[in-house]
């Protein structure tokens, strides 16, 4: 039976999420923070967001940069993902304290992790607060993937765990087994 409330209760529901590294660089300081709030939002030109509480040492990085860096990272590296989420850049090197190994950027300064799968290098297109957060929307200028991560209709189960964020802390990844190709195509033009 479904229960209703009148307002967003614990506002969790949309999970669960891929978690993201958000890389900024300003000068002589750089910072990593785990993010689950982001998504793609246009093609043309390539535009990707993400949502930040201005609170954040990361974000006002990326507003003085303006770039920043996403990091998908796989499975494998669940600690590091939480335990850059559980640490203020604000008061520690998380580079230098998780050993977050970097790779020399293409067209910003954001630090590109080596760990993770894929990486956007987004310069900042757009900037609005919405609530308690600010949505920073970059343009992909660059992208950082390992090969066989990806076919190409994405991601590919049998080389890459993926991440997921499901909540409270907690994360998990998709069983490889359950997942198939439903072309929407086929399926949009049954009767």
């Amino acid at each position: 039976m479904k229960q209703r409330i009148e307002n967003s209760g614990s506002f969790s529901f949309h999970y669960p999420g891929a978690p993201i590294i958000v890389t900024a660089k300003h000068g002589l300081k750089e910072n990593a923070m785990t993010a689950v709030w982001h998504c793609p939002l246009s093609f043309s030109p390539s535009l990707y967001g993400i949502a930040l509480s201005s609170r954040r040492f990361t974000c006002q990085l990326i507003l003085d940069s303006k770039e920043f860096g996403v990091n998908f990272m796989p499975l494998e590296k669940v600690e590091l993902v939480a335990a850059v989420g559980g640490s203020r850049g604000a008061e520690i090197d998380k580079f230098e304290k998780f050993k977050l190994a970097k790779e020399k950027p293409l067209k910003t300064s954001v630090p590109v992790l080596k760990d993770a799968c894929a990486t956007y290098e987004c310069r900042l297109h757009d900037h609005r607060t919405y609530g308690d957060h600010e949505l920073l929307v970059g343009e992909v200028v660059a992208v950082h993937y390992e090969k066989d991560a990806f076919t190409e209709r994405g991601l590919n189960l049998q080389a890459v765990n993926a991440l997921l964020y499901l909540g409270g802390d907690n994360y998990g990844t998709p069983a490889k087994d359950v997942f198939q190709h439903w072309d929407r195509q086929a399926y949009g033009k049954k009767s």
